[in-house]
């Protein structure tokens, strides 16, 4: 990614950050419950930026599965592995590990891991 990229993230998430602010305290609550998060969740998400959580995109089809297919089958799990992966602390590690092919190495820190094994499962036991 280079600079131009890197400060156009950068002020999207500030002025996400911004946005939310304005809301106050119980606008903020308001727009939470809507989505379904805790204020607290909410605002880490928005500071992430607009690319956070595309990790578990990358990650899902070096393992092969379908993004799409778990978010048509499965909308809650793929929302809630969505979350953990937007908020999760190893992005840029996570990042690097993916560009070099070393999934075997981002399964052994991902917080998705178990929910990723266990939707494999599931596809094996569907294919037999």
């Amino acid at each position: 990614m280079g600079l131009t990229t890197t400060i156009k993230h950068w002020r999207s998430s500030r002025k996400a950050g911004h946005e939310l602010i304005s809301f106050g305290a119980d606008g903020l609550g308001a727009l939470a419950r809507d989505v379904g998060l805790s204020p607290d969740q909410l605002s880490r998400l928005t500071a992430r930026g607009a690319r956070a959580g595309e990790e578990l995109r990358r990650l899902l089809d070096a393992v092969g599965l379908a993004p799409e297919r778990i978010r048509r089958t499965h909308p809650d799990v793929m929302r809630d592995m969505s979350i953990v992966c937007s908020g999760c602390e190893a992005a840029r590690r996570c990042q690097r590990d993916l560009d070099r092919g070393w999934v075997p190495v981002v399964q052994r820190y991902c917080p998705n891991t178990g929910t990723i094994k266990a939707l494999q499962a599931e596809r094996c036991r569907i294919v037999s």
